[in-house]
């Protein structure tokens, strides 16, 4: 009988914890049974997708969840990886929120994000034959499973503040966060009072309300994320990470079986249609409001002053 082999090594990454908002309480409720039963292997199988196309390396299934794990051999490629992981859990939770992952019931599934950097993981794989298990043990492991047990606005991530500031540095803007300051009883409820790794914590949140812009500059911004959105192929901006993973990503969802590829379509479709269908719609409108208001005269001057 072949012995399996144990290996063991320390390591530095980003941990991703994602798990299934309620779980239990659909699986214990027989109107949604059905539907939550459906749906967890399909949220399994694009998991996988959403973190190999994001660079990480899916660690395990936990059930209504998974852990994946992002190396970090270098401490200044951080902010990167950090927006990698960001942008993956918005796909996704966008995909979800959009799709349901084509299952048919009233029951919408939302999915919750914990993510941590560990500095000191434990990393352990069990090899027999052809197969291999792998096992990732830390401080911020932990911490990761209890950030995903908290609620956040979409992409309903939890996070640290390093992590946070790294990915604004390296330009990523898709979620809006801010600093959650724990309570007592946060502190007892997800942290079971253990104050290690809290003391910065942030949540995604709704952006903050910004000051009325001119019709110029919202009309600016609309046609650039329309130009963001369809980029030229012989554009730049194919090769940014972001769009790498967008691609990737989709193109397995359409290769995959009849749901997914379902998936896939009503994706593309909302994305199209209702996101930037919506921006589209928008631009001949502030275009009238700019046409104009450079058409009316300016203020009056002393000479034209009927007295």
């Amino acid at each position: 009988m072949e012995q399996p082999d144990f290996q063991f090594e320390r390591a530095r990454g980003i941990v991703w914890v994602c798990d299934i908002a309620s779980s239990s309480k659909h699986l214990n409720d027989n109107s949604a049974i059905s539907a939550i039963e459906a749906f967890i292997p399909r949220f399994h199988w694009i998991s996988r997708i959403a973190v190999r196309a994001s660079g990480g390396e899916y660690i395990k299934w936990t059930g209504d969840g998974f852990l994946a794990w992002y190396p970090i051999p270098l401490h200044r490629e951080l902010g990167a990886r950090a927006a990698d992981v960001f942008n993956a859990a918005w796909h996704l939770t966008l995909l979800l929120n959009v799709t349901n992952l084509s299952v048919k019931s009233d029951k919408k599934f939302k999915i919750r994000h914990g993510v941590a950097y560990e500095q000191d993981a434990l990393l352990s794989r069990l090899k027999t034959g052809a197969s291999e298990s792998i096992d990732l043990l830390g401080r911020a492991v932990v911490l990761a499973f209890r950030l995903s047990g908290a609620a956040a606005r979409f992409p309903g991530i939890v996070t640290q503040g390093e992590l946070v500031k790294a990915s604004r540095q390296n330009g990523y803007t898709d979620a809006t966060f801010k600093h959650w300051k724990l309570t007592k009883d946060d502190q007892i409820r997800h942290f079971k009072g253990e104050t290690w790794g809290t003391k910065t914590l942030y949540r995604s949140c709704d952006s903050k309300p910004r000051p009325s812009k001119s019709p110029e500059a919202i009309l600016r911004k609309a046609k650039q994320a329309v130009q963001k959105a369809r980029p030229k192929k012989d554009s730049a901006d194919m090769n940014t990470p972001a769009l790498s993973f967008s691609l990737a990503f989709l193109k397995e969802i359409m290769s995959g079986p009849e749901w997914s590829r379902v998936t896939g379509v009503e994706y593309t479709r909302f994305i199209r249609e209702d996101l930037l269908g919506s921006i589209n719609s928008l631009i001949p409108c502030f275009e009238a409001i700019v046409h104009d208001k450079k058409q009316k005269p300016a203020h009056p001057t002393a000479g034209n002053v009927v007295l």
